[in-house]
């Protein structure tokens, strides 16, 4: 299993590489309907039929509405083709049953390329017969802190809009869009509006549901900080070379959000009698091995006599969980009683990330504490599955093919991924030729629940003077003074 870890890290190069699409020559109108069709007829075959997270309801609406594409008398534009598809796609209510960017998929289908121990691309790949173009951005980013967005990055020149919040999009109250901007992405809500903020600064992607006016510009009204209202026109534009501005600011920002380059980190919080342990991914990266990092860390914590862990996880959106999870399974055990492990999770702790958690608690018990907001996905959920290519758009989805039951240990499924399956059960397909699947250990996870024992939700408060809830959290759980590192 060690390239598996190979896999994750070309997914998480691709995810910041995408690569160019094939320049094609735009369809006569007759021709465009009959590619529509047919990519509706692969995606019904080789995406929803394959995907274990529709159920029969959501099974139903999305047959109605690739009905209704095959029966139009005209096609779609390529970029409601596109933004329909990925909607029907999030019916799955499933945070894994993604529609994926040409970057990202073309580096998932490499890497399962190098994991089958064959030459080739890894998935089946063609040349688009019709150009779906890529997304348009305004320069504003947003990111939600409860059931609110606020603007979390800017150019310089709307630097005053850093920490306000969003009332209306285009003079529509966010409330009212809200349900809209959730169906572009599965899974739990606030997950949901973690995928809505990609949606928030894409006028195309808004004008394609009806809430913008335009595709190429956007007009928001904001609260500031300081109570102020105001409205603001942005327009779509290359500023990947401008001047950002972001939050927290530099002078205030707290130990976990420094050094974001850095994927594995740790330090001595001696005021809590503790490590903190950072895991921004569940891979080997940048040279260095997920599994080395965890044993120095805790060789170190063992030489400063800390008597607990605090292992932050807040950003982590996953990777391989088979890396390390036999460490995390008799990490408790490595550290004596009444020593405890706090885990700081977030919306954005997801997949493999969801599964370190879950190993460590089933060993660890009442003294693993969580700490922070729930993760970003439930305790039973479908993921991988290998991305699939419409013959015409050259559009890519990914079905999730195999369940994950953190709640009952898949006691009672035989659709299991084979990591976490049950002993003696069928599980789902496993579909990496270079890998024996009898070689795999089973260890399935069976916990109670996600949910924090102390909540502490990020706040904007919190990104605005740069304090960290979870570990002030944390202090207070262990009678001592709140104190933020930064």
């Amino acid at each position: 299993m060690k390239t598996s870890s190979r896999l994750l890290a070309l997914l998480a190069l691709a995810a910041v590489t995408p690569l160019a699409s094939a320049q094609t020559s735009e369809p006569k109108p007759d021709d465009l309907l009959r590619f529509e069709r047919e990519d509706v007829a692969v995606f019904r075959e080789k995406f929803v039929k394959a995907d274990l997270g529709y159920t029969p309801q959501s099974r139903a609406e999305v047959e109605r509405r690739l009905r209704r594409i095959e029966q139009a008398n005209r096609p779609l534009a390529p970029l409601a083709f596109r933004v329909e598809l990925c909607r029907l796609a999030a019916l799955a209510d499933n945070g894994h049953t993604v529609c994926l960017d040409e970057g990202a998929a073309r580096g998932t289908c490499a890497a399962y390329a190098v994991l089958d121990k064959k030459d080739g691309p890894g998935c089946d790949l063609r040349t688009p017969d019709f150009t779906v173009p890529e997304f348009k951005r305004v320069p504003i980013g947003f990111y939600p802190f409860g059931t609110d967005f606020y603007v979390s990055q800017v150019l310089a020149k709307d630097v005053d809009l850093l920490g306000a919040r969003l009332l209306t999009v285009d003079g529509k109250p966010i409330t009212s869009i809200q349900s809209t901007l959730r169906s572009f992405q599965g899974g739990t809500v606030p997950f949901r509006d973690l995928g809505a903020t990609a949606v928030l600064n894409s006028p195309d992607q808004l004008h394609a549901v009806g809430i913008v006016r335009s595709g190429d510009a956007v007009t928001y009204r904001f609260q500031t900080p300081s109570g102020t209202t105001l409205e603001r026109q942005f327009k779509a534009a290359d500023s990947s070379r401008e001047d950002w501005k972001r939050l927290p600011p530099p002078e205030h920002t707290p130990w976990p959000l420094q050094e974001p380059d850095k994927f594995f980190r740790w330090r001595d919080a001696p005021e809590i009698d503790a490590v903190v342990v950072q895991l921004r991914v569940t891979v080997d990266y940048g040279g260095v091995k997920l599994l080395d990092f965890l044993e120095e860390a805790e060789a170190n914590r063992a030489k400063l006599g800390r008597h607990n862990v605090v292992l932050d996880l807040r950003a982590n959106g996953g990777g391989n969980l088979i890396l390390a999870r036999e460490f995390f399974t008799r990490w408790p055990d490595r550290v004596a009683q009444p020593g405890k492990f706090f885990v700081l999770s977030s919306r954005r702790t997801f997949s493999a990330a969801i599964a370190s958690i879950g190993y460590l608690k089933q060993a660890g018990k009442e003294r693993v504490v969580l700490v922070g907001e729930p993760p970003g996905d439930r305790l039973v959920f479908f993921s991988d599955g290998r991305p699939i290519q419409l013959p015409h758009s050259g559009l890519f989805f990914r079905p999730s093919t195999a369940r994950m039951d953190y709640q009952g240990g898949c006691q009672h499924y035989d659709d299991c991924h084979v990591t976490v399956a049950q002993a003696g059960h069928r599980t789902a397909p496993f579909d990496i030729a270079g890998i024996d699947v009898n070689q795999v250990p089973r260890m399935p996870i069976a916990i109670s629940s996600l949910e924090p024992d102390v909540p502490a939700p990020e706040t904007i408060e919190s990104h605005l003077n740069g304090t960290d809830p979870g570990m002030d959290a944390i202090a207070r759980a262990l009678g001592k003074p709140a104190k933020n590192q930064s």
